[in-house]
């Protein structure tokens, strides 16, 4: 037999009415029985006389329970806190509340420990007559011992809350914690009050004779607004808050009036001076008597000391009459003087004692001069210094709208200092600084530039260039200048001149000739010493390599050599290669290599020694000697290669020889000397043959 799991809940519902269901064979319930078909509804009679007291004790709320087995049909009646739906369904002391549960009515149950009726937290709010403490529920502000609800939770007093609360004696006022209370509001006590006074509990406005310090009092009822000013030792701000008329406003504090306290105090009749003072009042100060005035005169009219600085005698401290001293700088060339600050001139001579006149040397702003020793019937003044106009300044710029200093005189950069050109424009940028600040810009040489009047032009020249920018401010003009390197050899033919001169006797003047594409220059004699300066071409943060030799067949064992970062056909670094040591200009010319410094005032004073010898002259220095470079010669029908490549950062230039018939090292080297930054490349040579110089190639260094 089946058994229908819902027909005992559902019988105990209708309470015997006959119920159709679709659950198959017979199914017994209680003390009665239902017959069921297995193909159809049948209609049975339920006997439920037993099934009611079986589901009041199943541990299941169903049928008509309002809780779980209580209430409805049960006799078990419900307890505090479970479901109800009505009065019945609840134990005896408790009703079925709105919320549909048992519990204490919100008439008389406010004190059973349990949120109930009403009540926003336990036993407080709703109907309750107690209001809910500080974090209690609520549902507004009635509800809360603070009068203050938000967000459904009682809040603290606050003295900005707007609410009577806490131990405010006044809304937001009063108490131990909010500031005192305005006049004509409530208090228990004067520190309830911003004006400390509390009458009949009403804060009272502040007196001058309420016993209390309040207002702008400075003490008890005085000082401030008061008409009574304070004794001594009593609070002060300012000496009119004091009887004596002395505030220690250090101290806060009213003092005794004394003669040095910058306070007019006491019987004085000025600042610190006249009455008790004594005669220490000077001109236009107060005073009563003659007595009270450093020039013992009272005028009776203004009641006033008379200046004396024009009284036309010498009194007082005064270095001659009416000037010096008290008098100030005032004193002129020749009248007596303690120092400089007794004249006009600011120049006391210490052994006359007297007054000098202004010169431009004296180091004393004084005369005509727009600042110290400049300016005016003085040299024109530095950058940065005081002028009335243009022509008081170096620069030739002052700043007369404004601020009346030289203004700082027109300088220009240009960068990048060197660009490496393979066909694709490179940006040269010029930056103009200082001067007047209206600036116009001019490149030369103008080839290769699409706009030579640009602070920013594009630069495609046909080879190696160096171009320089002018920059003119309508006053002054400067320059500065880059370089850009074509990746193709240099042209030695067309920007290099050959400088020649006398070190030997007797001997042909250096002649040059060059291949066909003007890359390669050789000299072709046995001659006297040729420079070969490419002065066209300025290089800076560079690297240059460029190959040197002698054709196969030459005679002689004489020199080759480089020079690069020439300031000058003077001035520039010299690299010597002797093919065999020779007795020469004094001294043994050593085979290989010598490096040095030459710094000759002109071409014409430069002699072998300077170059060739390993020693320092009155127009070179020594650098490297062949123990630091090479001790090997060159040697004839052999081309070397060169590389050159200078920094500051490296500390001089690093030169690395190559022998390219075999890419043997044949030297690496650093010549360390900054003296000269850049400058242009050259070769030499000096009775020697066939000695060749090129091609020449040149990029540019990364930066560091």
């Amino acid at each position: 037999m089946k058994t229908c799991p819902s027909l005992r809940a559902t019988a105990a519902i209708l309470f015997g009415l006959v119920l159709t269901t679709a659950c198959a064979d017979d199914v017994s319930v209680g003390g009665g029985s239902a017959t069921a078909s297995g193909t159809g509804g049948v209609t049975t009679d339920i006997d439920i006389g037993s099934t009611g007291e079986d589901a009041c004790s199943n541990g299941v709320q169903d049928g008509d329970e309002t809780d779980v087995d209580c209430g409805g049909s049960c006799e078990l009646t419900c307890g505090s806190g479970q479901g109800c739906g009505g009065d019945d369904d609840c134990e005896d002391g408790t009703v079925c509340t709105s919320a549909d549960v048992c519990g204490q009515d919100s008439g008389g149950n406010c004190e059973d420990g349990v949120q109930d009726g009403d009540e926003t937290d336990v036993d407080c709010g709703g109907s309750c007559p107690d209001a809910c403490g500080d974090g209690g529920g609520c549902d507004d502000n009635d509800d809360c011992v603070s009068g203050v609800c938000d967000e459904d939770v009682c809040q603290d007093p606050a003295c900005d809350d707007g609410v009577h609360n806490g131990d405010e004696t006044d809304v937001d006022c009063g108490g131990g914690t909010c500031e005192g209370c305005d006049d004509g509001e409530m208090c228990l006590e004067g520190t309830d009050c911003q004006s400390a006074v509390c009458e009949g509990e009403t804060c009272s406005a502040p007196t001058c004779e309420d016993g209390t310090q309040n207002g702008d009092e400075t003490d008890v009822d005085c000082g401030g607004s008061c008409p009574d000013g304070c004794e001594v030792d009593e609070g002060c701000t300012v000496n009119e808050d004091c009887l004596t008329g002395a505030c220690d406003e250090r101290a806060g504090l009213c003092v005794e009036p004394t003669c040095k306290d910058t306070k007019l105090g006491g019987d004085e009749t000025d600042v610190d001076c006249g009455g008790s003072c004594g005669a220490t009042c000077e001109g236009g100060e107060d005073c009563l008597v003659d007595g009270d005035c450093i020039s013992d005169t009272c005028d009776p009219d203004s009641g006033t000391c008379a200046d004396s600085c024009v009284d036309k005698e010498e009194n007082q401290d005064e270095t001659d009459v009416d000037c010096g001293g008290v008098c100030g700088a005032t004193c002129e060339t020749g009248e007596g003087c303690e120092d400089g600050g007794d004249c006009l001139s600011a120049v006391c001579d210490p052994v006359s004692n007297t007054c000098s006149a202004p010169t431009c040397t004296d180091g004393v702003e004084n005369g005509s001069e727009t600042d110290v020793d400049c300016g005016g019937a003085c040299p024109a003044c530095d950058d940065g210094l005081g002028c009335n106009d243009d022509d008081e300044c170096i620069s030739g710029v002052c700043d007369t709208d404004a601020t009346n200093l030289c203004l700082a005189t027109l300088s220009v950069t240009a960068s990048p200092p060197c660009s490496d050109f393979d066909g694709a424009a490179v940006q040269l940028d010029a930056v103009a600084m200082d001067g007047t600040g209206a600036y116009t810009y001019s490149w030369s040489p103008i080839a290769g530039l699409d706009d030579p009047t640009s602070a920013t032009p594009l630069a495609s020249p046909s080879g190696f260039e160096t171009y320089t920018v002018t920059v003119d401010d309508g006053v002054n003009q400067s320059s500065a200048s880059v370089t850009v390197v074509n990746t193709q050899p240099f042209d030695l033919e067309d920007n290099c001149t050959l400088y020649t001169t006398q070190l030997l006797n007797a001997s042909p003047v250096a002649s040059i000739s060059y291949n066909p594409a003007g890359t390669v220059a050789c000299e072709a004699g046995n001659n006297d010493f040729g420079l070969h300066l490419c002065e066209g071409v300025v290089f800076q943060e560079a690297n240059l390599q460029g190959t040197i030799g002698v054709q196969a067949g030459a005679g002689d064992n004489d020199w080759i050599g480089l020079v690069w970062n020439a300031q000058s056909n003077s001035q520039f670094y010299s690299l010597a290669w002797k093919r065999e040591a020779q007795s020469a200009f004094g001294c043994n010319t050593p085979m290989g290599i010598v490096v040095k410094r030459v710094f000759a005032p002109d071409l014409g004073s430069v002699i072998g020694e300077d170059l060739y010898c390993p020693n320092s002259t009155t127009n070179s220095a020594i650098l490297n000697l062949p123990g630091d470079t090479t001790i090997e010669g060159w040697v004839a029908g052999e081309d070397y290669e060169v590389s050159i490549s200078y920094s500051d950062a490296a500390g001089g230039s690093e030169v690395i020889i190559t022998r390219l018939s075999d890419s043997f090292e044949m030297a690496n080297f650093l010549v360390a000397d900054t003296t000269y930054p850049n400058g242009s490349f050259g070769s030499t040579t000096l009775s020697q043959e066939m000695a060749c110089t090129g091609p020449l190639e040149a990029q540019c260094q990364p930066p560091m």
